[in-house]
């Protein structure tokens, strides 16, 4: 997933062998448009060849002549941040061949083993993975006390705040900066501060998608880099409506001719986006579900007119009102509270009537009463 480490990771092995190498390069985030490419085979061709004056007018000629000298000696290259097959084939040509060189790229990709053709044999795979809660504290710690370990009053905060960045080294490095500690503080200084802490936790665990812009762009990336509005859809659903569900009913429900679901939880899982538990439920790291919620909430100042709604008291405010729009896809209304599990509360059916485009609806401890006479036509109904 963004922010995962992958940039870090291969920029500490590009400077730390680019010595042993004849030419070296690293490029980073090619964009989508034709001269992208075409900038970044003039960028790797001057720097792998120390000659400013060549230049590329064309991708398939810079193919060409970027393999020649790929061929001919022991280059580094990194190409960061790719996510699409015909790019790096632009980038190098389809040609499979053999060369001294070493190239490294980075991608949000799963299943690449394809990319390479007949020269997979030839090249290794090495998936990212999270950071444990010893190695999220610390690096936290790091950023926020210039320490590995918290500073005293502060140990149960960072714990909390680590747990909620889920071992996403790009969250605790921003939000461990954006909480600084020193060991010079004044008492003052440093209860003030642990107020400044309660308070970010209470900002990030209220259901709004409360994100550091920073790590929000980054997280971003993934989503708009998905091939279609369908796919883009269908993870906002599952974000907010369908995770912890079994992957076999929401394929099932799902696929239809909106969302293709088969093929669409099959890529988000291969984008890194959604992942599938051991028995067999759909999951999704915490600051995605933030990235989701933030971009739903953006839709509209006003609250009816969003394609979703699933926070607490924004869908128990909709339901309570009957203000829907048919704007509106899915609905999670939970009114259960942790020391009232047995209770329930009433509404009645016509507060779902100007929703007429509702197809997910889930309802925890809530009774509907009334008529469903003109009920949304919905194709997917949780009641708990």
């Amino acid at each position: 997933m963004g922010g995962s480490g992958k940039t870090t990771l291969a920029k500490h092995i590009f400077y730390s062998n680019k010595h042993d190498f004849v030419g070296c390069c690293f490029l980073e985030e090619i964009g989508n448009q034709p001269n992208d490419l075409l900038g970044a085979q003039n960028k790797l061709l001057r720097d792998i060849s120390r000659n400013n004056n060549m230049m590329i007018s064309d991708v398939y000629e810079g193919a060409i002549m970027l393999l020649n000298v790929i061929q001919k000696n022991r280059m580094l290259i990194v190409v960061d941040d790719i996510d699409d097959k015909d790019k790096l084939s632009t980038l190098f040509g389809t040609e499979a061949f053999h060369t001294p060189s070493k190239i490294i790229i980075t991608t949000r990709t799963l299943n690449i083993d394809t990319w390479f053709g007949s020269i997979s044999w030839r090249c290794n795979v090495h998936e990212i993975e999270l950071l444990n809660p010893h190695e999220s504290l610390e690096l936290l710690s790091l950023h926020a006390f210039g320490s590995k370990f918290p500073m005293e009053d502060f140990e149960e905060l960072a714990v909390e705040l680590a747990q909620y960045c889920g071992g996403n080294p790009l969250a605790l490095k921003v939000l461990g900066s954006s909480l600084p500690v020193r060991a010079q503080d004044d008492h003052w200084t440093r209860n003030n501060m642990i107020q400044v802490w309660k308070s970010r936790m209470n900002s990030l665990n209220s259901l709004k998608g409360d994100l550091d812009c920073k790590i929000q762009r980054v997280l971003h990336k993934s989503f708009e880099s998905l091939p279609n509005h369908s796919l883009k859809e269908l993870f906002l659903h599952i974000a907010g409506l369908l995770i912890r569900e079994f992957r076999y009913e929401v394929e099932e429900v799902l696929e239809n001719d909106m969302w293709h679901a088969k093929y669409g939880v099959t890529t988000l899982i291969n984008r890194c986006l959604v992942t599938e538990s051991r028995d067999g439920r759909l999951q999704m790291h915490k600051l995605l579900q933030d990235m989701a919620s933030q971009i739903v909430y953006e839709e509209s100042n006003d609250l009816a007119k969003h394609s979703r709604v699933w926070r607490k008291d924004d869908a128990y405010r909709l339901l309570r009102k009957g203000d829907g729009s048919e704007r509106i896809e899915g609905l999670l209304v939970d009114i259960r509270k942790p020391e009232q599990w047995m209770t329930s509360e009433a509404f009645h059916t016509s507060s779902l009537v100007m929703m007429k485009n509702l197809k997910l609806l889930q309802l925890n401890s809530v009774k509907l009463i009334g008529t469903y006479e003109n009920f949304p036509d919905l194709i997917w109904l949780r009641l708990m």
